[in-house]
């Protein structure tokens, strides 16, 4: 008898996470950001706040006073609350501004006893209508904390407040659950003989070939020529950027001489290996990256030189990278604002799109997930800069794509205040990559590279993942994944660990008295052989997840 597969379903799976047994932990990436009429309910019931029964018109409103940061005209003191060490808080609050400028930024800080603050995020606020502002914080203490709103305008007015506590065990709960429902799916397989009977006890293997998620690891030139490297690195990761051999000043160090040879190399591969390539970069915003040529053309001799490069390393690439970074740092930079005016990138991503418009187009920048204290590149603010780049003439078809960095160089990474900024940049609905993930050194430095892929990886939003570690011999100082012999550090363990977590590898299953089985695998391409112990007979089928 023939055995033959005569199905395989997707199924979606849900799973609902419980931390309290009276709310629900999930993902507020799909709530509006725009400014609204009235203010949405807060959340988990206000937590540790209870204000979620004020209602518009009942609302606090701060005066005049002067924060000790320097940077803002009004403090608002909305609660004293105790934190405990460890513990994971998740802030939320509608404000709106009066008595000023039509908006400006409105930030939420945890003020310590000893006057320290500690900043968790913030918005951009307008009169007359609320906007939701998003933070969080991880406590490195057990203590008293003032929660403080900020703002340069002369009056801040806040309803339906929240702050939610979550244990370390907790939000590992619901980063494991969301896993389970965005990265993975419930495969149903049913086998029967080939007169339509069901097959009981057919066993099926269950072989990954590939992952569905892109979980990569930067690349350097040292790859060319040192064959441990190569091989250390094809066995683990299907995509990259390069970490420097695209970029400007390494192709054209000398006006008119263009020299791609590293960069080929380092293409042909990652070719080779399966291994697909982000284009990193295009330009990059900051005076002090330029060729050194460059720093001091004039605006007509730069944007003359500009366009040939762009030109140049689009079209040699067209079709063989997923993505570009057209204008790296565009929010701490702008070399090119200053010199060739305001819509400078939104030029050069114009120019990019039309030269190549199936590229997916990036903007990549720093400090927008890492570090809350850098009011430059806030979520926000990435999110207005990147839909002015949308707006721009000619832009309306671009496929646009969100890169963070991620360097994170605090002694705890704030991963709170990581997901609040995921789930503000989440409402564009585009695809976010943490494009070039590194830690501090440390003795902490493989448990908080850990927590923040944990955290990346299972934000519904986030498509893509990049770590900038590898090798010492390799050059990697910052984090380094191998030794000289390319045996593991600690750091490297973690990495290998998650890659092994966050695929299905082999499985086996066998079917029931109806010829069914059902299994949850992760996001990915497969290869399926399935038999049965009585007969002499087998099949095999390739299929998608």
């Amino acid at each position: 008898m023939k055995i033959a597969v005569a199905s395989v379903l997707l199924v979606t799976c849900i799973v609902l996470f419980s931390g309290h047994g009276v709310f629900s932990f999930s993902y507020d990436y799909s709530a509006t950001m725009e400014c609204l009429a009235a203010p949405k309910r807060a959340q988990y019931g206000g937590g540790m706040i209870g204000f979620n029964q004020r209602t518009n018109g009942s609302t606090l409103s701060s005066e005049l006073g002067v924060s000790n940061d320097g940077l803002h005209n009004t403090t608002l003191s909305l609660k004293t609350v105790k934190l405990e060490k460890g513990n994971l808080y998740t802030f939320s609050a509608w404000v709106q501004i009066s008595n000023g400028s039509e908006s400006e930024t409105v930030a939420v800080a945890f003020k310590a006893s000893n006057g320290e603050l500690v900043h968790g995020g913030e918005t951009m606020a307008k009169q007359g209508c609320w906007s939701l502002l998003k933070g969080g914080i991880v406590a490195e203490f057990t203590g008293v904390v003032e929660i403080l709103l900020m703002s340069k305008a002369m009056e801040i007015r806040v309803d339906n407040v929240s702050l939610q506590p979550f244990t370390a065990k907790e939000w590992r709960s619901h980063q494991d659950k969301s896993i389970d429902k965005v990265r993975k799916k419930k495969v149903s397989f049913k086998v029967t003989y080939a007169n339509g009977t069901a097959a009981d006890g057919a066993l099926i293997l269950i072989l990954q070939t590939k992952s569905g998620f892109p979980f990569g690891c930067g690349m350097n030139h040292y790859i060319v020529t040192d064959e441990a490297y190569r091989q250390w690195f094809a066995s683990r990761f299907k995509v990259t950027s390069f970490t420097n051999e695209m970029k400007w000043y390494s192709t054209e160090k000398t006006r008119g001489v263009e020299n791609y040879t590293v960069a080929d190399a380092m293409v042909n591969f990652a070719e080779q290996n399966g291994i697909s390539i982000r284009g990193h970069n295009v330009f990059w915003d900051n005076r002090v990256m330029q060729p050194k040529w460059v720093k001091d053309l004039p605006p007509a001799e730069l944007m003359k030189a500009a366009t040939r490069r762009l030109n140049s390393v689009v079209s040699r690439y067209a079709g063989r990278l997923i993505g570009w970074d057209v204008m790296n740092e565009n929010l701490h930079f702008r070399f090119f604002e200053d010199k060739l005016g305001e819509n400078a990138s939104s030029m050069f991503y114009s120019m990019a799109y039309h030269l190549d418009p199936s590229m997916t187009l990036f903007m990549n920048e720093y400090n927008t997930i890492e570090n809350s204290k850098d009011h430059t590149a806030t979520a926000c603010k990435y999110k207005e800069e990147l839909e002015k780049i949308l707006s721009f003439p000619g832009n309306a078809g671009l496929k646009a794509a969100i890169g963070l960095e991620g360097h994170f160089r605090d002694p705890k990474p704030n991963i709170a205040f990581m997901r609040s900024a995921l789930d503000i940049l989440g409402t564009m609905g585009l695809p976010i990559w943490l494009t070039e993930v590194d830690v501090g050194g440390g003795p902490d430095q493989a448990h908080n590279l850990e927590d923040i892929l944990r955290e990346g990886y299972s934000h519904p939003a986030v498509e893509g993942i990049i770590i900038f570690g590898g090798p010492i011999a390799a050059g990697f100082k910052c984090m380094t994944l191998a030794n000289y012999d390319f045996e593991p550090t600690p750091v490297g363990e973690v990495v290998d660990k998650l890659i092994n977590e966050w695929k299905s590898g082999r499985r086996q299953v066998r079917t029931d008295s109806r010829g069914m089985s059902e299994i949850l695998l992760f996001h990915g391409d497969y290869r399926v052989k399935v038999s049965h112990p009585l007969i002499n007979s087998s099949m095999s089928i390739n299929f998608k997840v």
